[in-house]
């Protein structure tokens, strides 16, 4: 009893068993398949490049912001120089 239960777990977990076979029915794709473009592809490039533009803009905006926030507050540095001594925290003993 508990071989039936076990065997098509073994049977189906073994390695390098490939059980995949091309239905026999399954034909070639034809020409006539392939769908027909409509409309302008101009019209469609412009509106493509729109919004890849403006989708752009925004990260660089936001990219900018976020520097500018972080070297506000001082999470950000940019090492674009050394730091002066009085930059430096003082250690007090």
């Amino acid at each position: 009893m508990l071989r039936h239960l076990l065997q098509p777990l073994v049977r189906n977990t073994r390695n390098g068993v490939r059980s995949y076979h091309v239905p026999n029915e399954l034909r070639p794709p034809t020409m006539d398949e392939v769908l027909v473009p409509q409309g302008s592809w101009q019209e469609a490039h412009a509106k493509a490049q729109r919004k890849y533009n403006l989708q752009l803009a925004a990260g660089i905006i936001i990219l900018g912001a976020t520097i500018a926030f972080g070297r506000i507050t001082g999470i950000l540095w940019l090492n674009y120089r050394p730091p002066k001594p009085e930059d430096r925290p003082q250690n007090t003993k």
